[in-house]
């Protein structure tokens, strides 16, 4: 679900995605000790739209990875038979 005033987070970089999640996080602290429940929540849908984003430059990453090591020779797969 996405809360409606995360921005675009394609156009940032991952230094200001990581952050903005430190900040959110010192916020939910925040929110957690006056007990805010609706700050809570507000918080918690905006962090969840970071970490997906986070997660998925991740696993773009990642399969970039796979596919230079694959084009190198370097196939996982193929080294790690269980």
């Amino acid at each position: 679900m996405n809360h409606p005033l995360t921005p675009n987070l394609r156009d940032i970089s991952d230094a200001d995605l990581q952050k903005k999640l430190t900040e959110l996080g010192k916020r939910l602290v925040f929110g957690h000790q006056t007990g805010n429940s609706q700050m809570i929540m507000q918080l918690e849908l905006m962090m969840e739209d970071y970490r997906e984003e986070s997660l998925r430059r991740d696993r773009q990453r990642m399969q970039q990875n796979n596919e230079n090591s694959a084009d190198k020779g370097k196939n996982w797969d193929d080294i790690i038979d269980i």
